[in-house]
């Protein structure tokens, strides 16, 4: 299965979740009991205001060229089951194209 990309809306309204199976394969599914039952502990709500691409790996919609930083998520016992992730405010990911700014004459290269 090729899967191009999965989002999550920023308020979190609607619900969506995922996580790994004991085979290794993606779980994904709005109902939160359908992943639990398939994935146990490995399983999470998806990251309110985040998009997953093959291609990219997760990336936040309002930041999408700043690096995540992954924080363990434990649960009741103890154990670590998975990571929530935050935004590094300082650290962006270069697109080698240099940014202009909006005041330029763009029609001069036509």
């Amino acid at each position: 299965m090729h899967l191009p990309a999965l989002s999550q809306d920023a308020d979190g309204c609607v619900s969506f979740f995922w996580g790994v199976n004991t085979d290794g394969n993606l779980v994904l599914a709005d109902e939160k009991e359908v992943v639990t039952k398939s994935c146990g502990t490995s399983s999470a709500p998806f990251f309110k205001g985040f998009f997953f691409t093959t291609s990219g790996g997760l990336s936040n919609f309002e930041h999408p060229l700043n690096d995540l930083k992954s924080i363990p998520r434990v649960d009741s016992s103890g154990q670590v089951c998975g990571a929530t992730f935050k935004v590094d405010e300082a650290k962006k990911e270069s697109t080698g194209m240099s940014r202009v700014g909006s005041a330029a004459n763009w029609s001069n290269n036509i």
